[in-house]
């Protein structure tokens, strides 16, 4: 393992004595891994006991684990043709369904891929809504009943903002995905849906923005497949933290309802009522979190690897 030094760019800051009940005083950041270009969308793999995340900047998704440190796991992890597609050609946001699949948001294939932990075999799951290609599909999580639901901002794209030749659907939408691999927009109307977590029963479902015009956290109701209404402002950055320009990347919501907000240089905690309670500096910017089934928080932070243990709420 890496070692850290604690310093004022890496603490833990704390909002409300709330936070404590998650994360211990003594509790530090430790360093696991560095060396990548833009670390992302991490996942626990409990049966193998590592952790998995990707870089889609280096078109690979890596694996950590105590034993053996960082080891690439799949390169490439995206694009795959030849010459030079776009900046972000590899996987984002991942996640490990029910049944133990890796589900890929695919930045350089537009997809969402499905990706067998043993043979690293990769299929496609979903490519296109209303026979138009995807964005660049940016984050994704699993509801109980078998679907999903993700996000296609233009990261990923050639132009990424810019891109008119290759961005087929004229917004940046927010989609459910059934198990069959029928895919139904949701919301075509935020200009950079990015992170996405379901509340812990799945009757809510929240979507970051990582808009710095409105940089905030969304709220929906849940009815099955569909949204109800148009939604409320869960958390405003702007409005908790005016000095600074920030706003969500990946989130995470704990059992209790606390949400983690990857936030600048930062994992901000929020709490259910929509109440920051703490801050985890990082000193880096900082673009998603991870439950481990082991305790701790694992945080990818521009090129490092970082993870803070939390206290067991079970």
């Amino acid at each position: 393992m890496l070692s850290f030094n604690s310093s004022a760019q890496t603490k833990i800051e704390i909002f409300d004595p709330s936070l404590l009940e998650l994360i211990d005083s003594t509790s530090q950041l430790e360093l696991l891994a560095d060396g990548m270009k833009w670390a992302e969308g991490p996942v626990w793999d409990g049966k193998n006991n590592r952790l998995l995340f990707s870089d889609p900047a280096l078109n690979t998704i890596f694996s950590w684990d105590e034993k053996n440190g960082k080891e690439v796991f799949l390169h490439p992890s995206g694009f795959d043709g030849d010459g030079h597609y776009s900046d972000e050609p590899g996987t984002n946001g991942l996640l490990i369904n029910k049944i133990g699949k890796l589900i890929a948001c695919d930045h350089g294939n537009r997809r969402i891929a499905v990706i067998d932990l043993d043979n690293k075999t990769k299929n496609l799951f979903a490519g296109n809504w209303d026979g138009k290609r995807f964005n660049s599909p940016n984050d994704i999580c699993e509801h109980p009943a078998g679907y999903y639901f993700f996000t296609d901002p233009p990261y990923g794209l050639p132009h990424r903002e810019k891109d008119t030749v290759n961005k087929e659907i004229p917004f940046n939408g927010v989609y459910c995905l059934a198990d069959d691999g029928r895919v139904s927009l949701l919301i075509d109307h935020l200009d950079r849906p990015n992170g996405i977590a379901l509340s812990p029963k799945a009757e809510q479902l929240f979507v970051a923005l990582s808009d710095g015009n409105n940089p905030y956290i969304m709220r929906y109701a849940l009815k099955g497949k569909s949204i109800q209404g148009e939604g409320t402002v869960f958390f405003d950055f702007k409005k908790h933290f005016p000095n600074e320009s920030m706003a969500a990347d990946g989130i995470k919501i704990n059992k209790q309802g606390d949400v983690f907000a990857a936030a600048g240089k930062s994992i901000v905690v929020i709490n259910k009522q929509g109440n920051p309670i703490g801050r985890i500096h990082t000193g880096n910017p900082t673009a998603n979190c991870a439950f481990g089934d082991d305790g701790y928080l694992y945080i990818t932070a521009k090129d490092k690897l970082m993870r803070v243990k939390l206290k067991s709420l079970d």
